[in-house]
């Protein structure tokens, strides 16, 4: 029974902080799936990067902190390195005097975003269009939030598959009773958090198409 407890209290973390990152709205959700270590639950996590907004369609100038920049000194946030301002609602200026020497990889990783943004540079001053969403790229959005919505719940899968290979380990340590509690209890929040993706995908698509 001790032994059922204890990987109830190791699998439910992993399983709660990848259903807390999967649940935030889509347009909060990263186009890039990662594996990676968190809580020390490295073999259950594989969840998206948050927060991007490519799946926003009013964009202003918080919109380009999140973008990570490859520097001599490792990725840094855009925003640490460049001071981002708005000079119109069509235009957002990157001034990149305190770190000159970044702004080509400040530029590359603007238009690696996935925000369909085209920057120019004049000197160290980084000048990012705004394009005009079009009835097209509010479909373009949509369609790339379903693709994340699927890689999520794959992931999951994953996370559950793990979860439940891992309590088949402790079955001849464990009551039978424990461990059919504990397999209803992952299978729940899986089920729980594929729901709660669904709805968010509604929502923003909702959002995107009216």
């Amino acid at each position: 029974m001790a032994l059922g407890v204890r990987c109830l209290r190791l699998l439910h973390p992993a399983l709660c902080t990848y259903r807390a990152t999967l649940t935030r709205p889509v347009s909060e959700i990263s186009m890039k799936p990662v594996g990676g270590r968190r809580h020390d639950h490295r073999q259950y996590l594989a969840y998206p990067v948050v927060p991007v907004r490519q799946f926003a369609t009013k964009k202003a100038k918080g919109s380009l902190d999140h973008i990570t920049v490859v520097t001599a000194d490792g990725k840094l946030a855009l925003n640490h390195i460049g001071q981002i301002s708005m000079k119109s609602p069509q235009l957002i200026l990157v001034n990149m005097a305190s770190f000159p020497e970044c702004t080509a990889a400040a530029i590359k990783a603007i238009r690696e975003s996935g925000m369909n943004l085209n920057p120019e540079v004049e000197g160290t001053l980084i000048r990012v269009p705004i394009p005009k969403v079009t009835r097209e790229h509010r479909e373009m959005l949509v369609k790339l939030a379903k693709q994340n919505t699927n890689k999520a719940k794959e992931n999951l899968r994953k996370v559950r598959t793990n979860a439940m290979n891992k309590l088949k380990k402790s079955k001849d340590k464990t009551s039978e009773d424990t461990i059919r509690l504990i397999e209803k209890q992952i299978s729940q929040m899986a089920d729980d958090t594929v729901a709660e993706l669904d709805r968010h995908l509604a929502a923003k698509t909702k959002e995107l198409l009216g």
